[in-house]
């Protein structure tokens, strides 16, 4: 067993997983199948499917939440993910999100939607020339979301991986520091995540850009640091089957195609 300390927080949206290095065993590339998660008391399962690399659904079922149970499509333009569509058991649309590139396929836009609610929020990435991004926040209906946000998020990079996400709004502000393991990530074969990561790690710590989260520090303003660490077990390729923190109020187990 290989120590991993942690991170403060996890909200388990799928979309949070990945990074876009290639598995040395090409022909057969290690796929993620299953997560199985407990999260401060909730538990959640998620199932993954693929055509080839390529993300077609994840189902999901998550204890205690509305429409916690359900599944999300995946739709690709070439290899990045155009949309991420989102049932719940009664195959009903209750949320989609849209994709949007640039000409380095870096992803500078997303839009989530809710049709039932008749609500919309869009993130907008700006990627700035000290190799920081910032992302700014606007909400609408589904048809235009102009108002913006009164929250701002910026993300430092180092080796390709966010080291400090900073946080501010009208009533808080706070910096979240990274470490990170030299494992693989459960996520690093599959087509076209690695360009989403930034969306999905504005909700989500638990991996990185390539590899997984070792230890997170949150500092608030005006007070003392928060630091908590987890353990990790990896199978013989160096992929991660067990992370889990020893008061055991974050348990997450991977299986894997291979």
């Amino acid at each position: 067993m290989k120590k991993v300390f942690q991170y403060l927080f996890l909200v388990l949206i799928i979309t949070s997983l990945v990074s876009c290095s290639s598995d040395s065993d090409t022909d057969s590339p290690v796929l993620l199948r299953k997560l199985t998660s407990v999260n401060m008391g909730q538990n959640a399962s998620y199932t993954f499917f693929y055509k080839g690399t390529k993300l077609t659904k994840v189902a999901f079922e998550i204890e205690a939440v509305a429409d916690g149970s359900g599944y999300d499509l995946y739709t690709y333009n070439g290899n990045l993910i155009a949309e991420v569509k989102r049932f719940n058991t009664a195959n009903q649309n209750i949320a989609t999100t849209t994709f949007t590139y640039n000409s380095n396929n870096q992803l500078i836009q997303a839009v989530k939607v809710q049709p039932t609610s008749n609500y919309g929020f869009k993130s907008v990435f700006t990627y700035n020339v000290d190799g920081s991004v910032t992302v700014n926040g606007f909400s609408g209906n589904t048809a235009t979301q102009n108002a913006p946000s009164d929250i701002v998020e910026r993300f430092y990079f180092h080796n390709g991986e966010v080291i400090q996400k900073e946080f501010a709004s009208n009533t808080t502000n706070f910096s979240v520091a990274y470490t990170y393991d030299n494992a693989n990530h459960p996520m690093q074969n599959v087509t076209g995540i690695n360009t989403i990561k930034l969306y999905s790690f504005i909700a989500d710590g638990l991996f990185g850009m390539q590899h997984n989260v070792t230890q997170q520090i949150t500092t608030v303003s005006g007070e003392s640091p928060i630091e908590v660490s987890m353990d990790a077990d990896y199978n013989n390729i160096n992929y991660p089957v067990a992370l889990y923190s020893a008061d055991g109020q974050y348990q997450h187990q991977f299986t894997y195609f291979k």
